[in-house]
This record gives structure tokens, sequence and C-alpha cells, in this order.
């Protein structure tokens, strides 16, 4: 390539981002009053030792509280946990048939994709998956003494060593019995932090799921700031630039805001997602798109600056 070549591709790199040093910074939010949260899903914190109203099915009819981020065809964000014990109808472990049961999406590696998609592209390979009403996901959020039920795939069954691995103190095990085919493990969130868990049958591992487990439990308890007051179950972003204007930032690839429509152009754009999870933050304009995938905490506000 020519010196003008190499010239003009600085100048595309540049253009695209390159020249920029984005900045994330978080604080804790004070101004906890009443305001609309958008999620798109039709969520409302009560106030303290209330619940958000949510109108969201689950496994079994269980009634389940919490978001992981995504929405399903009906615009609500889909629930993973749940705040009653599911019957277990006296086993940890039960065999589970996915026939009229198939999710419309799985999620995994931070990105969605359809179940047939999925199907069309999976090796049949020991599998584990945290199992929504109607999606799988390999990353949920939960406050402390909720209940996720796993989804366990293994073609032969067998003796399977079950593996639970806390970022902090001695990795627990278990050994279950599971049927050839899918298998619905009961899980409960009885310690604070990030947990990964995998099983092993016939000395073939499984992928890795995490749940990350907040201290609170549930309902939210008082604010960890100074007074007392309740936390939010929410974050706020806010994306400020001094050089762009009348971009669009999408979250989660569900949801889009744009620059200007508060009716100014004026390289600001807020909104809220749900809090103690993952998101995907994608930031486009003609000419130019920059994405990121940052874990947003609830009761804080994220301000990025380009």
């Amino acid at each position: 390539m020519n010196s003008k070549g190499v010239l003009i591709s600085l100048l595309i790199i540049f253009y695209l981002g390159g020249g920029f040093a984005d900045e994330w910074t978080e604080e804790q939010m004070s101004d906890l009053g009443e305001e609309e949260v958008d999620f798109g899903l039709g969520l409302a914190y009560g106030g303290e030792g209330e619940p958000p109203d949510m109108m969201i099915g689950s496994p079994e009819g269980l009634e389940t509280y919490g978001t992981n981020g995504a929405r399903g065809t009906s615009g609500l964000a889909e629930a993973y946990y749940s705040t009653e014990a599911p019957a277990s109808g006296g086993s940890d472990v039960q065999q589970y048939s996915i026939s009229g049961r198939e999710p419309s999406t799985v999620y995994f590696g931070g990105q969605s994709t359809s179940y047939s998609t999925y199907r069309s592209t999976y090796s049949g390979a020991n599998s584990l998956w945290i199992l929504g009403s109607w999606s799988w996901t390999q990353y949920a959020s939960c406050p402390l003494w909720s209940y996720l039920q796993l989804l366990a795939y293994s073609p032969s069954g067998g003796s399977a060593d079950f593996y639970k691995i806390p970022l902090s103190g001695s990795v627990d095990k278990d050994t279950y019995r599971l049927w050839p085919g899918y298998n619905r493990i009961n899980f409960r969130a009885d310690a604070a932090g990030r947990h990964i868990l995998l099983f092993v049958v016939n000395n073939q591992p499984s992928n890795a799921v995490v749940i990350d487990v907040s201290s609170g439990g549930w309902p939210p308890g008082p604010s960890p700031g100074p007074g007392p007051g309740p936390v939010p179950s929410y974050a706020r972003v806010t994306v400020r630039s001094s050089w762009l204007s009348g971009y669009s930032v999408s979250v989660d690839d569900v949801r889009s805001y744009s620059d200007g429509s508060d009716g100014r152009l004026d390289g600001v754009v807020s909104f809220t997602v749900a809090g103690d999870q993952y998101h995907s933050i994608k930031i486009t304009s003609p000419g130019y798109m920059r994405s990121y995938y940052k874990y947003f905490r609830s009761g804080y506000a994220y301000t990025l600056t380009m």
C-alpha cells in the first residue's frame, strides 16, 4: 500500500472512533424519586418492600420477578428466577421434554439467535442452559435466596458430576443421574457473588453458565449510600458527545434511542436499563459505529463521554 493509501486508512480508522478516547463513569444515583422507567417491559418500582409490577409467565406457572434485559414477542422482559421454591416432585433433577416448549430465542456469548438457527448448528454435545419461559440463556442475575431452573442436555445420560464454582471459596460438587436428553435441575442462589456452573458426563464437559447473585436479597433492601431508601431495580445511562450529533443508541438490539428525540440535537441521549446485569450498547451514525458490552449495577448512573 502506498503512502496515500496508508493515510486514507488512518483517517478512516480515526473517523470510526479509533482516535477518540471514550470514557465510562459510574456514580450512585442520589435522585431516587419517582420516575418513569422505560425498559420496554412495563416495569415500575413500587417503593421499599414492594416488588416491581410485572406480567411475565414462567415455566410451570411459577411466579417470577426480575429481568435479564431481553424481550419476547409480547414486548415483556424475560424472567429467569423465582422467589418461590419450584415443585420438585421429591427430586432435584427431573426429566424434561422440550416438545411444545421450544424457546423462541437463545442467548450465549453476549449474542442472541433464534432457536431454529441454534438447532441447525448444534452439535448435540453436553450443554447447560438457564431456563426461561420463552428463552434460554447462559447468563443471568438474581437476588440472594431466589430460585432458578437449569436445563442440562446429555445425549447419553448417566452419572453426572455437577460443579458450582464461586469466585471465592471452595468448589461444590454434586452427582446427579441424568436421563438421556433434557433434564431440569433446581438451583437455589444461596450465596452472593458470581457462580460458574458446568457438568461432566462420560468425561465430556458441558459449556459453563454464569449466575451473578446480588447480596441484597428480595425484595430490594435499603440503599448502600447515606440515608435510608430503596434501591431501584434499574440503572440510568447517559451518552454524551461534543462532536457527534443525530446519532442513535440501541440497547440489546431490542430498543433504540436517538439524539434529537427530545427536540434538541445536542449530542445527549439518556435512558434506563434493567440493573445488575450486562447490556449491549451500540452507537451508530452514518459512517460511525461503536459497541460496548457492559455490566450495569442497580441504583447507579452511568455516563459515556465520546
